[in-house]
């Protein structure tokens, strides 16, 4: 059973974003791997190839490489750039409990169902012991502000 928290931040949006988007932690280690191409050439027709990462990292209502300047626009648009700006959190699984592929699918969908009208990255990271999803969420919503 995986374990959260989340906490307030009150400035460097974009070091926390970089920080949950840093490509050493978030890499596909089998992204291009030949195991993907027999696959690929089999008969196997259940998996997506086009939806392969090569990086875990998603936007949701936002695209994760511009995400910064997505959600900094929403708080200039409705006024709230002073405060809070974001809260980040995560979403740790025990060790051996899920793999990549599977933790950040977890991820997407709980940041789909639980923030679905803000700005959220999920990132999954691979360089400890345990597989974990960090959510940088936009404090201010994108539809009513």
């Amino acid at each position: 059973m995986a374990t959260t928290s989340i906490w307030s931040i009150k400035n460097n949006l974009k070091v926390s974003l970089d920080y949950i988007m840093n490509p050493e932690k978030t890499i596909n280690k089998d992204y291009g791997n030949n195991y993907y191409r027999e696959l690929e050439l089999s008969s196997n027709k259940d998996y997506d190839f086009k939806n392969e990462l090569s990086h875990y990292v998603s936007g949701v209502n936002c695209i994760a490489d511009y995400a910064y300047q997505d959600m900094m626009s929403t708080k200039k648009q409705y006024g709230k750039t002073d405060g809070i700006i974001a809260f980040h959190s995560y979403q740790s699984f025990k060790e051996g409990e899920v793999t990549p592929d599977i933790a950040h699918e977890i991820g997407v969908k709980l940041a789909e169902e639980m923030w679905d009208d803000y700005e959220v990255v999920v990132a999954t990271h691979q360089n400890t012991n345990h597989i974990h999803n960090h959510f940088i969420i936009n404090l201010v919503s994108y539809k009513t502000g």
